[in-house]
């Protein structure tokens, strides 16, 4: 299930979807999708019911597009985040410890929001939605493209491998493990890819910050 719905071109528009979309994430992490009424989402949004039928066909469509939205921004904040020219300055370990991190709290937002929204719309034991596909694609890539520019610092004997296992293993765990452990598995991917010695390199790095994800 999707929507058609696009961003409005005017501040005014944009700002009231935003309004509705933050409250009805709010309330869904609340409530849950059964207990959160249209009613309800436009109290807490400060808007009106007609403002939310302007934009929406039902409850059914916003929960289509709070579906996908979530999912749409977060790639676009990832592609954003790991297209900084600061990434060039980090060295391996950092790039490790910074992707790693940029994924585990992209999982944390509106996370029991998204689960109750994908089990509203495919029911339990479905699969991930597209939306959600194209963001794991994405970070998959771009987390290759980062470790693979730092070819040259990589001591395993097939770097190729060694940083699509790296790339794999932060997709797969990010989302379900504390930081004591992600950071214990951050050291072990280093050494995966670059042995024990120490890397050359900059001291310290710009650490990644976290984005508003309707910001």
């Amino acid at each position: 299930m999707t929507t058609s719905l696009r961003e409005p071109k005017q501040l005014r528009s944009r700002r009231t979807l935003r309004r509705i979309t933050e409250a009805a994430l709010e309330l869904i992490s609340e409530t849950g999708v059964e207990g959160t009424t249209v009613h309800d989402i436009v109290e807490r949004a400060g808007s009106s019911v007609g403002s939310f039928y302007a934009r929406f066909g039902g409850k059914d469509d916003l929960l289509a597009y709070l579906d996908e939205r979530i999912w749409e921004t977060a790639e676009l904040r990832w592609t954003e985040a790991t297209a900084d020219a600061a990434w060039l300055e980090r060295t391996t370990q950092q790039v490790i410890e910074d992707l790693g991190r940029l994924y585990a709290e992209l999982h944390l937002v509106h996370r029991q929001a998204r689960d109750s929204l994908a089990l509203a719309l495919r029911g339990p034991g479905a699969g991930l939605s597209p939306a959600t596909l194209r963001f794991r694609a994405r970070v998959r890539a771009d987390s290759r493209r980062l470790l693979l520019e730092r070819r040259g610092a990589i001591t395993h004997p097939t770097p190729e491998l060694a940083v699509e296992t790296v790339s794999a293993t932060l997709e797969a765990t990010a989302g379900v493990l504390g930081p004591p452990v992600l950071e214990d598995l951050r050291s072990a991917l280093v050494a995966h890819l670059m042995g024990a010695g120490p890397e050359p390199g900059p001291a310290g790095g710009a650490e990644v910050e976290f984005f508003d994800i309707w910001g």
